[in-house]
């Protein structure tokens, strides 16, 4: 039998090489002799019925990665394919969870078990890479979800100074703002007209301008590498797509216990590859649909955290497999 796996990601316009873990992975894989395919998630019809929906993936076979070439997958033609041509599925999808990612994704619940998926949903969208983390309040930021214009004012106004509001659904920091405690109220409508019916507030943490963001990537129980997102000159955005530098950073003792704590309780639920944000000591976010970074993990510590994620994904399924 030929070890196959599937990326499920984003239309190929849409992948940015420098960042996506999908591609960096798929250069081990075929280093390897393990073949791989990839599928737009968005490329069938997601009313079709579930059987026929993953009995005939339109796949394209990955027959050369280069993430520094301009074509950085070298494709084969489109040909359906059966979820269970395949060993492990890896699902790379960028937000918002909106309601057509939900209804692609609901069709990979009925994958048989013994195909791996990171990660697997439902708990990719029932889950909120901005909120989970309150599921560990000993380790977690002070976070508030605001569902009305009353609540955000109320929290804004909670803090002990300046605000960070950000909404639920988006990421590399798209909408996030700085709010002094005593902002204008319109203001605060404003943000909230935009960004609701859910938005986060945390209070501003000094920490962000003194050592920046913290990633650390895990896979199951194993701490892959992390990386320092520092802000640019000028800005408090510690996110990579909007000029933040990365450099290197050893985690902390406390760090890594939250990782164990939060991967204990994700991975049953099939959320095996995470990514931990950390400003400071305080836990902000847990990414839980599309974690990066590893290509900037290996950069600035020097590793292969790539090799590693494909170790523990082929101990994964073979253990899958064997019925563990």
């Amino acid at each position: 039998m030929t070890t196959r796996y599937l990326i499920v990601a984003d239309p190929l316009e849409r992948l940015n090489p420098v960042f996506d873990l999908g591609v960096c992975v798929s250069v081990e894989l075929l280093a390897r002799g393990i073949a791989v395919d990839y599928l737009d998630l968005y490329a069938s019809d997601a009313a079709r019925p579930i059987a026929d929906y993953l009995a005939a993936l339109p796949v394209r076979q990955v027959l050369d990665a280069d993430p520094a070439a301009a074509e950085f997958w070298r494709l084969g033609e489109v040909r359906p394919a059966s979820i269970t041509d395949y060993q492990v599925v890896l699902h790379r999808t960028d937000p918002p969870v909106d309601e057509r990612f939900i209804r692609y994704a609901r069709h990979f619940e009925s994958a048989p078990a013994a195909v791996l998926q990171v990660n697997r949903p439902p708990a990719t969208y029932q889950l909120s890479e901005h909120t989970v983390h309150l599921r560990y309040p000993e380790y977690a930021a002070p976070t508030t979800v605001a569902t009305s214009l009353g609540e955000l004012v109320a929290a804004v106004r909670a803090q002990p100074g300046e605000a960070v509001c950000k909404p639920k659904n988006t990421y590399c920091g798209i909408g996030i703002d700085f709010v002094p405690r005593d902002a204008p109220e319109d203001r605060l409508r404003r943000f909230y007209d935009e960004w609701g019916p859910e938005v986060i507030v945390q209070p501003f943490l000094e920490a962000i301008q003194e050592s920046g963001d913290l990633r650390i990537l895990t896979i199951g129980q194993r701490v892959l590498g992390s990386v320092l997102r520092v802000p640019a000159a000028g800005s408090r955005l510690a996110n990579l797509h909007q000029g933040a530098t990365a450099a290197a950073l050893a985690p902390t003792e406390r760090q890594l216990e939250a990782c164990r704590v939060v991967a204990a309780d994700l991975n049953p639920l099939g959320l095996y590859l995470l990514g931990l944000d950390f400003i400071g000591e305080h836990l902000t976010e847990v990414n839980i649909t599309s974690p990066t970074t590893i290509v900037q993990i290996n950069r600035v510590n020097g590793i292969r955290a790539d090799r590693d994620l494909v170790d523990e994904l082929e101990g994964m399924w073979r253990e899958l497999a064997a019925g563990g």
